[in-house]
């Protein structure tokens, strides 16, 4: 995440990024005792060849590990090149609680939130540390099962001729994680994925690298979280309730689109919409900024500003609203951005080499990910970006954590 403290030099470091909604990283307070067995049997090196890996209690399960294959990740401006073509559609939407258990999805709309002021800029006086010594909320799941929940809904959409009219299926997050990882020179990341049923399943795992930068978030770095989420509740509503903002009550969006020849289906939890009209509604993002204006914003340089650019793209969201905030917490100034603004400022990056590294990690998954997950075999392979070596590795794996298709879904198909 990104520091919302500009500098005029600023570059591309671990930061903390402010955001309306559930933030990306959630504070979530974990006994020392859990996190220290929670490391031990989440974590594996990908620099050993052993057969066998064995859990902390005793137990092993196989690996195999192809270090000699892994993927370099190449220089922005070598694959900054042609036009790829892109395309993306609404076609879904739920609500949730949680997103690792099914039984707390909704197929409707009772959680999205509407924005309740003019689209224009606004003076106002938003005190964002209002309520964040009380405030307590646990990590949200990276688990997909909500997903699968959506899909089983709409299985006659989405499944024909014994196999889905999709190739990957993953939040929208991941896709976020792969495209930026040309730019990533701090956080890792790990990504499990099986074949079924001739589609891609993408599920992102938590690593020992991000719990310690967790653990080691500094009070103001929380405090920067829990303002985005402050922000959303001065600034929305939910037509169907007047409660107090609940971040645990998410309304998610799904969406298919085309990158190359590809055919991508995910979900992405959405922060609000505009209403146009008693029946026309239009999705935006939310984001909290250290500034007084947009012009203290650098978008000429920091690529922080390019995760944002992704977020809004991969779901067809045209329009920001920014709260600009001060070095206390005040938001003095809300102001609309349009995203494509963003991209026409930009000087260090550019979509096609996000899109065109997309396709090379496709291809490179592809050719490691061949056999159909099936009731006996239930194998995974492993994907892992490594920042310091600027690329990612492949272990293919039959640990049963890493086992996220859940038997309720995988027998609808089988």
């Amino acid at each position: 995440m990104n520091n919302p403290k500009l500098t005029p030099r600023e570059k591309d470091d671990v930061t903390i990024e402010e955001e309306g909604g559930v933030f990306e990283r959630k504070i979530e307070h974990v006994p020392s005792s859990v996190q220290g067995k929670r490391r031990r049997d989440d974590y594996h090196s990908v620099d050993s060849q052993n057969k066998y890996r064995q859990h902390s209690d005793g137990s092993r399960f196989a690996t195999t590990t192809t270090e000699q294959d892994a993927l370099p990740v190449p220089f922005w401006k070598h694959i900054n090149r042609g036009q790829i073509a892109f395309e993306t559609r609404d076609v879904g939407c739920f609500s949730l609680l949680n997103r690792a258990d099914d039984k707390e999805c909704f197929d409707d709309k009772r959680y999205l939130r509407v924005y309740k002021y003019p689209l224009q800029t606004l003076n106002v006086n938003f005190d964002l540390k209002i309520g964040e010594a009380d405030f307590v909320t646990e990590g949200q799941s990276k688990n997909i099962n909500a997903m699968l929940w959506w899909l089983l809904q709409r299985k006659q959409d989405i499944y024909k001729n014994n196999r889905f009219t999709f190739d990957f299926l993953s939040w929208r997050g991941v896709l976020r994680l792969i495209m930026f990882s040309i730019f990533e020179k701090q956080s890792d990341w790990l990504l499990a994925v099986v074949k079924f049923k001739n589609a891609y399943f993408l599920c992102e795992y938590v690593t020992e690298k991000q719990l310690k930068e967790e653990e080691n978030m500094t009070p103001e770095h929380r405090s920067f979280c829990y303002y985005g989420h402050k922000f959303e509740e001065y600034v929305t509503k939910n037509n169907l309730s007047t409660e107090t903002l609940n971040p645990s009550k998410q309304f998610s969006g799904v969406f298919q689109s085309t990158i190359g020849s590809y055919r991508l289906l995910y979900g992405a939890e959405m922060d609000c919409v505009i209403e146009q009209s008693s029946s026309v509604t239009e999705h935006i993002e939310l984001k909290v900024c250290a500034g007084k204006t947009l012009d203290d914003l650098p978008f000429r340089y920091n690529r922080k500003f390019a995760k944002w650019w992704i977020q809004c793209f991969l779901v067809g969201i045209k329009m920001m609203i920014i709260g600009l905030r001060d070095n206390n917490g005040i938001v003095n100034t809300v102001c609309p951005l349009d995203i494509s603004s963003i991209e026409r400022a930009a000087e260090t990056w550019n979509r096609s080499s996000f899109f065109n590294f997309f396709l090379i990690f496709a291809d490179f998954l592809r050719k490691h990910v061949i056999t159909d997950y099936t009731h006996d075999y239930k194998d995974v392979v492993l994907f892992r970006f490594l920042p310091s070596l600027q690329k990612i590795t492949v272990e293919q794996s039959s640990d049963s954590k890493y086992h996220f298709i859940p038997d309720w879904f995988s027998k609808e198909f089988l």
